[in-house]
């Protein structure tokens, strides 16, 4: 059953599936929240992210921002008058940021070695390029990924859903800095 749900929550991630075509799950909607928000907070501890935050290792940071997607969302959704396929699109933004989490881990990883290296060097300066390169690339996925989610849960064409993708990253970005 596990199987199933993550290769139908990867085919959302890769542009296969729809949003509508995912379980509508409560319960599995604050399962995947809570694995997302499990990874998140795992890769702020390896990026060891420094934090403003009187809570230890930003807990409450991290809460803040699975309720932003969760606020957002509803509210997009509440605006184009379909909140009722609120838990599918959350569990579908959940799952497909955290797909894009889960490739971006080891680079996360190489990331210290990356900051003592020597980019004197050509070798390590080529590594440094194809890194940057990497980030983009799993930056712009994470991005095309909430643009396919939005397009099908709001019935809107891609230039709505770019924005509501922009808003997305806006509301994010907000609930981060306002708390550290």
């Amino acid at each position: 059953m596990w199987a199933a749900l993550i290769k139908r929550y990867w085919q959302v991630s890769i542009f296969k599936k729809t949003p509508d075509q995912t379980p509508y799950s409560w319960f599995l909607l604050i399962i995947i929240a809570l694995f997302y928000y499990a990874l998140v907070m795992m890769q702020w501890t390896i990026a060891e992210v420094e934090q403003a935050s009187p809570l230890r290792g930003g807990l409450l940071v991290g809460v803040l921002f699975i309720l932003s997607y969760a606020l957002y969302t509803f509210a997009l959704l509440f605006v184009f008058r379909v909140a009722s396929r609120l838990v599918q699109t959350l569990s579908c933004l959940y799952a497909g940021h955290a797909v894009v989490h889960v490739f971006a881990l080891p680079m996360l990883l190489l990331s210290p070695w990356l900051i003592s290296a020597n980019m004197l060097e050509p070798m390590m300066r080529f590594v440094s390029i194809i890194y940057l390169i990497a980030t983009l690339m799993l930056t712009v996925w994470q991005f095309m990924v909430s643009v396919h989610i939005y397009k099908h849960a709001l019935g809107v064409d891609y230039l709505a859903a770019v924005l509501a993708s922009i808003g997305l990253l806006a509301s994010n970005i907000l609930t981060i800095s306002f708390w550290r």
